[in-house]
């Protein structure tokens, strides 16, 4: 279940909806480049029959997909802006909520476990207060590094939810393996900056395995008060 809603139900939400259009993006440009050709046909009913007419057409068809190439990698630019962080270069809070939807779904059709983990900077404002933003950028950019360093490629994802929340979808990872993630994100971490070795910077971390009878909400909100209970022990 997820969502409130039978897994096995054919269901497209607004957000898959969107995926499904941002995959499909401008391919109605592809066919352009042939537009000087089809018009010759339409307009004289045969394709060229002199070289300097051929070589017209094949221009004009060249300098459309170049044009076309340009308004596809600015789609691209776009698209990517508009998914991930600007400032940490991971997957915004959108994507997240498209990903975990994914996930929850792909783990109860394999039957494999499933690991949400939420991340919380702790001591973050007092480092804004003290050292200015510039360096609390710096300190969110050191840990979406060491998120990158840790987690597997093309498996795992990181997320950065907003301010200092971020979140780890771990596939076929039970809470085990997720805790040795954390693990290796802290240690990344402290190699990246004094405050991180001196204790002045930490993480809180809330680590929970998918239940295939909750919805996605109820995961999150399993995640989200396990981290405000870890960070709550940290201050202990």
């Amino acid at each position: 279940m997820v969502n409130g809603e039978p897994l096995h139900k054919p269901r497209l939400s607004l957000s898959a909806l969107r995926v499904k259009l941002s995959a499909v993006g401008p391919r109605w440009l592809y066919p352009l480049p042939l537009v000087p050709f089809v018009t010759e046909f339409v307009e004289t009913g045969a394709l060229p029959t002199s070289v300097r007419g051929w070589l017209t057409e094949v221009v004009a068809g060249i300098v459309i997909a170049v044009l076309i190439l340009k308004v596809l990698r600015q789609h691209e630019l776009v698209v990517a802006q508009a998914r991930t962080d600007a400032l940490t270069g991971l997957w915004n809070r959108l994507v997240f909520r498209e990903a975990i939807e994914v996930e929850c779904k792909r783990a109860l059709r394999a039957r494999q476990p499933l690991s949400l983990v939420f991340i919380d900077l702790d001591h973050f404002k007092a480092i804004n207060d003290r050292h200015g933003h510039a360096r609390g950028d710096r300190v969110l950019q050191q840990l979406a590094r060491a998120i990158e360093l840790a987690i597997r490629i093309d498996v795992d994802r990181g997320f950065r939810l907003g301010g200092d929340e971020f979140a780890l979808l771990l596939p076929a990872s039970a809470s085990v393996q997720s805790e040795r993630v954390v693990q290796r994100i802290r240690d990344h971490c402290r190699q990246a900056d004094p405050l991180w070795d001196a204790g002045l910077l930490a993480i809180s971390a809330g680590i929970v395995e998918f239940d295939p009878q909750e919805t996605t909400d109820m995961l999150i909100l399993r995640a989200d008060t396990a981290m405000y209970r870890d960070k709550a022990e940290r201050r202990d």
